[in-house]
């Protein structure tokens, strides 16, 4: 199984031994009836993955089965086929099932809901979420779409266009990814973030475009080399295209922007007369520098020690200090080979063995930070003034932000905003704060990215109820 530990001791019996008194028998207790409805909808295999803190994934398929009236279940997991699960318990729409171990009993307890099985998992201290999707059935289109590719120069941008029911012509939205290689789902730790947006737009009556970003899935170019200025302008392109179709109002068309594309959604909207608004989700507002150094606080969070975060410090510093000088670059080099060695030589030996070289290892993250921190996409993020770009704004805006958000903290970023807009020409807008939600806006524990791989694929309810009214507002008033 997913963990390696020692048995545990079989749980007590729940009640006494029975001590006779009396030759007649006790009525049986009857089990709760099982819901017909949700038996016929678990009848069947069912697909997914087992996501285990600091372990990762690890796939699984589920069969149930109603023989007579118990409900049974086997997986397949780890190469074991057909796995008989124990204490299969079925009470409304919540399920449980356990698969017996050496390395301790493996629980999965969860519910069954809109064609999806999902829920918490535990085994012997450690803790995850899994995910159960039908198998054996065609999945059914959650929306219209479109494949659909545009041109930005000589870079081909891939994507697709989710459509609501009708003919149109829809208002619709651009869904602008934040930082990282990101593909047209912008798909985190199991959450297909843009695609549920997606759907949730489509179910609201607003069509939506979202892409592959340069250089990943069937994208041309090198998001490294792109400015932030060069995503702006694969945004205006994204816009021409949906511009140019009939089933589209070309006077309804806006952009959300998420993290860094929150940073890139203004830019685009300055320059073309086609965005009637502006939707900044988890948008870093304060300088660059100061939301860099901020992220540095997700090291503690992570269990770093304090002497490592200081040279993860000091190589941001320099960092910074090449990109505006345009000099010192030789420091920061020696500074990444500096802590590349100190983490490579405290690993395990065993670890250290399976690098090889490890003089040739060190020197591949060298030449992997260097090649990132001297690119012009880095660049001209931290160079980029967020604030002004907002404040350059003539379009209504909503920017929202997650309380527990680690990486775009919600106080300074929403201050920094509103300090924008109050210098601006924006005929509306609106801030707010979604209570108990990350930087995706799920709800969550702490808000660190460690915790990922915990938390249910979907979003906290508050930011839909902020998010979709609102939108709703900006297409009927345009």
């Amino acid at each position: 199984m997913a963990t390696e530990a020692a048995a545990t001791d079989p749980a007590p019996p729940t009640t006494s031994p029975a001590v006779a008194t009396t030759t007649e028998q006790p009525e049986p207790t009857a089990e709760p009836a099982l819901d017909v409805g949700i038996v016929s909808q678990l009848e069947g295999r069912w697909e997914g993955v087992t996501r285990i803190v600091a372990l990762g994934e690890l796939p699984i398929a589920v069969t149930f089965e109603l023989s007579g009236d118990e409900l049974l279940a086997a997986m397949d997991i780890q190469g074991g086929i057909g796995l008989e699960l124990v204490n299969v318990a079925l009470e409304g729409s919540r399920i449980h099932f356990e698969l017996e171990s050496p390395f301790g009993q493996a629980i999965w307890d969860g519910e069954v809901r809109d064609g999806l099985i999902d829920g918490e998992f535990t085994q012997a201290g450690a803790e995850g979420i899994f995910r159960l999707e039908r198998a054996d059935l065609p999945e059914p289109s959650r929306f219209r779409s479109d494949d659909v590719t545009f041109t930005n120069g000589d870079i081909v941008l891939a994507g697709e266009v989710a459509l609501p029911d009708g003919d149109g012509p829809h208002p619709a939205v651009v869904l602008i990814s934040g930082s990282g290689d990101q593909l047209r789902d912008s798909e985190v730790a199991g959450f297909r973030v843009f695609a549920v947006l997606a759907e949730e737009l489509a179910q609201a009556g607003i069509a939506s475009l979202r892409y592959d970003d340069r250089g990943v899935g069937a994208s041309s170019g090198d998001g490294l080399l792109a400015t932030i200025e060069d995503r702006a302008a694969d945004v205006e392109a994204a816009v021409e295209l949906l511009s140019s179709r009939a089933d589209i109002d070309t006077e309804r068309i806006g952009l959300i922007g998420h993290s860094e594309g929150g940073m890139v959604a203004p830019l685009a909207a300055n320059q073309s007369d086609d965005v009637a608004f502006v939707a900044l989700l988890a948008t870093p507002a304060v300088p660059g520098t100061e939301l860099l150094e901020t992220q540095l606080e997700l090291l503690e969070l992570s269990g770093t020690p304090p002497d490592q975060i200081e040279q993860y410090q000091t190589i941001q510093r320099l960092v910074f200090d090449a990109i505006a000088e345009g000099q010192g670059w030789e420091d920061v080099e020696q500074a990444i080979r500096a802590l590349a060695h100190r983490q490579v030589h405290e690993l395990p030996e065993q670890s250290r063995q399976a690098l090889g070289d490890l003089d040739e290892y060190v020197e591949v993250i060298v030449s992997q930070d260097m090649k990132t921190w001297q690119s012009p996409w880095f660049v001209s993020t931290v160079e980029h003034d967020s604030a002004a770009a907002i404040a350059a704004l003539s379009v209504p805006v909503m920017a929202l932000y997650g309380e527990l958000d680690t990486q775009v903290r919600a106080g300074p970023n929403a201050s920094a905003v509103s300090e924008a807009i109050a210098a601006s020409n924006v005929p509306g807008y609106a801030i707010g704060t979604v209570l108990g939600a990350n930087h995706l806006f799920q709800a969550a524990t702490t808000g660190s990215p460690d915790e990922y791989d915990l938390l249910r694929p979907e979003f906290v309810p508050d930011f839909l109820d902020l998010l979709l009214p609102w939108l709703a507002e900006q297409v009927d008033a345009s």
